[in-house]
C-alpha cells in the first residue's frame, strides 16, 4: 500500500501538474498565457507582441510552442523547471541557512571594505559592471533566438491556415 501510495504522488509530481492560465491581456491585445501567475506572452503573440483575440487560436498557438518557449525561459533563468521547483528547492533552502551562517563573518568583512576603501568599491562596482553586461548579452542572444523561433512558427501557422474566401 506504501509503494502504491508513493507512486501517485510521484505519478502526480512528475506529469505536467502545473498551473496555466489562459487570461485577456489589455497589454497585448488578446489572450495570454500565465505559468503559475507570471505571464509568458511568447506562447501566443505574433511578431507584433499582439495576442490573439479568439481563445481557441491561443490554445492551438500555445500547445505547439510550449516546450520550445518553456526552454528558451529556462535557459534565461526566467522560470524554474518542474524539479527544481518540487523536489530540490526544499533542501536547498536547508542548505542556504546552514551556508550562509558560515559565509556571515565574510560578507560582513567585504561590506565593511566596500563602504570604507574607494579602490576596492571601483573594483567590486566593475566586475558587477561587467557580470551584468555578460548576462544583459547572453540574455539577449536568447531573446533573439527566441523571436526567430516565433518567425518560423508564424510561417508555419499561415501556411497551414486556408485562405478566407477560398473557392470550395
Amino acid at each position: 500500500m506504501k509503494k502504491f501510495l508513493v507512486f501517485f504522488c510521484a505519478l502526480f509530481c512528475f506529469t505536467g501538474c502545473t498551473v496555466h492560465t489562459f487570461q485577456k491581456s489589455e497589454t497585448f491585445g488578446g489572450y495570454t498565457v500565465a505559468r503559475f501567475g507570471y505571464v509568458i506572452p511568447e506562447y501566443t503573440v505574433d511578431l507584433d507582441n499582439k495576442a490573439p483575440e479568439d481563445r481557441g487560436k491561443a490554445k492551438i498557438r500555445y500547445l505547439r510552442r510550449k516546450a520550445a518557449v518553456e526552454n528558451y525561459y529556462l535557459k534565461m533563468g526566467q522560470i524554474e523547471d518542474y524539479l527544481t521547483r518540487y523536489i530540490t528547492h526544499f533542501p536547498k533552502i536547508i542548505w542556504s541557512v546552514f551556508a550562509n551562517t558560515l559565509k556571515m563573518p565574510f560578507h560582513i568583512i567585504s561590506e565593511y571594505r566596500y563602504e570604507h576603501n574607494e579602490a576596492y568599491r571601483k573594483r567590486i562596482d566593475q566586475q558587477d559592471a561587467l557580470a551584468e553586461a555578460e548576462e544583459n548579452e547572453r540574455i539577449k542572444k536568447l531573446k533573439d533566438q527566441l523571436y526567430e523561433f516565433l518567425k518560423i512558427d508564424l510561417e508555419k501557422e499561415k501556411k497551414q491556415q486556408p485562405p478566407l474566401n477560398a473557392p470550395s
